[in-house]
Order: structure tokens, then C-alpha cells, then sequence
């Protein structure tokens, strides 16, 4: 049953007030909420130059995080979010700060459960200059690999 079926019948209203609804907080939920560093300046190429010099100066923090998700009906969904570490399924989320947490430099979102941390770092430090430095729990410590 599509989502915004779910939650017209959930809160007793039509599908597409539950759509008008949803996209009007989104919006402002988007205005109050800073973005991450990165997503500021992506659409402005010398910007985004100069935002990644200047992280180099900076150690960064890589950690994950699994969110559990609702378990796939289907057999081969399934397999394709289990974790094996939590025992359930989830989507996996990674986040780049800087240091002490202060500032959301990127952030990866939604992978499947069974994507391993180091390898969602190897996608997302692509977005970093090759001296970018970048600190992590015991597997993630080290400077950008090629």
C-alpha cells in the first residue's frame, strides 16, 4: 500500500491531504535545519573548491549508524538489508563532521544494512581532497585511499 494511503488512513485523512501535508513541513522543516557543509556549496563549483581546501585543515570524524527498518516481505529483499551485526534489518547512515562534532560536513543515508562501514567511506570520501585527514572508530583511521 503506497505511503501516503498508510497515513491518510492512519490520521483519518484523504492520500492527497496526507501528501500536501507531508511536503508542507518538509519544506520548512528544510529551512530550519541546516544542511550538511557540503550540500551548502554543491551547486557552486568555486565554492565547493574552496570548502574542501580549506576541511583539509581539519581532521575529520567518520561514524556510522544502523537504522532499523521494517522487514521486506520478499525473500530476496530481505537479504539485501539484513545485518548481520544487528541481527535485523536496516538502512545504514554515515556522517562526516568536524572535529568534536561541531558542523555536519556530508552525510550518506539509506544504504542497505549489510554495507559495511569501510566500504561506504570508500564511496563518500571521493567528495574529499587526496590530504583530507579523517579519524574514526578502530577501522577508520586513516588518510584518504587511493
Amino acid at each position: 500500500m503506497p505511503t501516503f494511503e498508510v497515513l491518510g488512513l492512519h490520521f483519518g485523512i484523504s492520500k492527497t491531504e496526507a501528501n500536501d501535508t507531508f511536503h508542507y513541513w518538509l519544506e520548512i522543516l528544510r529551512k530550519v535545519l541546516p544542511s550538511s557543509l557540503l550540500e551548502q556549496v554543491e551547486k557552486h563549483d568555486s565554492d565547493y573548491a574552496i570548502a574542501i581546501e580549506l576541511l583539509t585543515e581539519f581532521q575529520l570524524i567518520v561514524d556510522s549508524m544502523e537504522q532499523p527498518r521494517a522487514r521486506p516481505s520478499d525473500n530476496q529483499e530481505q537479504k539485501k538489508y539484513f545485518s548481520g551485526k544487528k541481527r535485523q534489518h536496516t538502512f545504514k547512515n554515515q556522517f562526516v563532521t568536524l572535529p568534536e562534532g561541531k558542523d555536519i560536513v556530508d552525510v550518506e543515508v539509506g544504504e542497505k544494512g549489510p554495507t559495511s562501514d569501510i566500504n561506504l567511506f570508500r564511496g563518500q570520501q571521493e567528495k574529499f581532497d587526496n590530504n583530507q585527514m579523517f579519524e574514526g572508530d578502530k577501522a577508520l583511521s586513516w588518510r584518504k585511499e587511493y
